[in-house]
């Protein structure tokens, strides 16, 4: 009886734990938004379940002598003490650390063993132009933006799998200025490194934390941020790195400082890989959004 007692305790004590992260406002530091509903009615399944122990909890002890000779069919937990504080404890820890532990945010620590991401993982295709359809609705640019006599169409070719991007991309292409908006933060690092050649030398703003390794050298970090598909445990960082004129140009900031930086996108060569980069012009501290994650936009 007494097992399925702890047992009932351990899964009420899950449930708790979910409505308390849940009203903490903590739940989505550790998973992403779109799975929020789900853990919170897995909650509900937890409690019956719990109230599933008690009853059986209860029916042990008024059956527990006649229940084992009339059939043999009980599952009697191990007779091993160390061997069931071994099984309990597996549930009990993470428990413990969820109720008294600080609910941890993922930062630049993390962002060294993943390792930042600052290209895109596909190349564009192109299987052929709709003018008509992509950019019939846009303006063809100054001259002073784009120099080459060539279409929006021609500038911003796509397959399959990257369509939404040249009709994003071709969106981007008519701003002086591209704001990384937190909403469509992964896309949009996408289609710069997807359509690199379109905004070089346009002014990029960004923000996420300050991340850097030693083989950056002195004039160079990673502005970043954690992108969460599921649960903290697949969240990878997307950046940009910062190229600076000098080190003492950014010397004020901290890994982990919450920055928003501005400046002329580029290239340069990191790890053997050509990369996005950002000639630093401006860079401020800000405070660390209400939430640190970015999310993949299913709507984009």
């Amino acid at each position: 009886m007494k097992h399925h007692l702890l047992r009932a305790l351990i899964l009420t004590a899950f449930a708790l734990l979910i409505v308390y992260l849940s009203r903490t406002n903590q739940l989505s530091l550790y998973i992403a938004p779109r799975m929020e509903l789900y853990v919170k009615l897995s909650a509900l399944g937890l409690y019956a379940a719990a109230i599933h122990q008690l009853f059986l909890a209860l029916k042990e002890r008024r059956q527990q002598h006649k229940h084992s000779a009339e059939c043999g069919c009980e599952h009697a937990p191990s007779p091993s003490v160390f061997k069931n504080t071994v099984i309990y404890s597996l549930f009990i820890f993470p428990l413990a650390l969820g109720f008294f532990s600080p609910a941890g945010v993922l930062g630049s620590k993390a962002a060294a063993k993943k390792g930042v991401s600052f290209t895109a993982s596909t190349t564009v295709q192109p299987l052929g132009y709709e003018p008509d359809q992509l950019a019939a609705s846009l303006p063809e640019p100054s001259a002073s933006i784009a120099p080459k006599p060539l279409t929006l169409a021609e500038r911003f070719p796509y397959d399959e799998y990257t369509k939404a991007h040249a009709e994003y991309g071709m969106k981007l292409y008519q701003k002086p200025e591209i704001a990384i908006p937190e909403a469509t933060y992964i896309e949009t690092l996408t289609t710069l490194d997807l359509f690199r050649d379109n905004f070089m030398d346009k002014t990029i703003d960004i923000s996420g934390f300050i991340y850097k390794e030693a083989d950056m050298g002195e004039q160079r970090f990673a502005v970043s941020r954690f992108a969460m598909t599921c649960c903290s445990a697949d969240a990878i960082p997307y950046g940009l790195m910062v190229q600076v004129s000098h080190a003492d140009d950014y010397k004020e900031f901290a890994a982990d400082d919450w920055v928003q930086v501005s400046g002329k996108l580029m290239t340069s060569m990191y790890n053997g890989n050509e990369i996005l980069t950002l000639k630093l012009d401006t860079i401020k501290r800000i405070k660390a959004p209400e939430s640190p994650y970015v999310y993949a936009n299913f709507d984009f």
